[in-house]
C-alpha cells in the first residue's frame, strides 16, 4: 500500500468536496439540505485522513494483563 499516494489522493478528494461544498453554499444558502449533506460528506473524507494518519496512541494497542506475587503486569500484543 503506497501511503503517499492515499494520502495525495484523500486530500485531493477533500478539497473537490470543499470546492463542493463552498458552491452549493452560494447557490443554495448554508441552511439548505443540499449544502449540509454536502458538509457531512467533507466531514466524513477529514475523519478518515484523521483516522488513517494520526499517530497511534499506546492505549490504542491490543494489551494483556497478567498477575505475579500481587503484582499488575501489562504487555502491548
Amino acid at each position: 500500500m503506497n501511503t503517499e499516494k492515499n494520502k495525495q489522493d484523500l486530500e485531493e478528494q477533500i478539497k473537490e468536496k470543499r470546492n463542493e461544498m463552498i458552491a452549493i453554499a452560494e447557490k443554495y444558502g448554508f441552511t439548505d439540505e443540499e449544502t449540509l449533506k454536502s458538509s457531512q460528506e467533507l466531514d466524513m473524507l477529514l475523519n478518515k485522513y484523521m483516522r488513517f494518519f494520526r499517530k497511534p496512541l499506546i492505549k490504542d494497542y491490543p494489551q494483556f494483563e497478567f498477575h505475579v506475587n500481587n503484582e499488575k503486569y501489562t504487555i502491548l500484543v
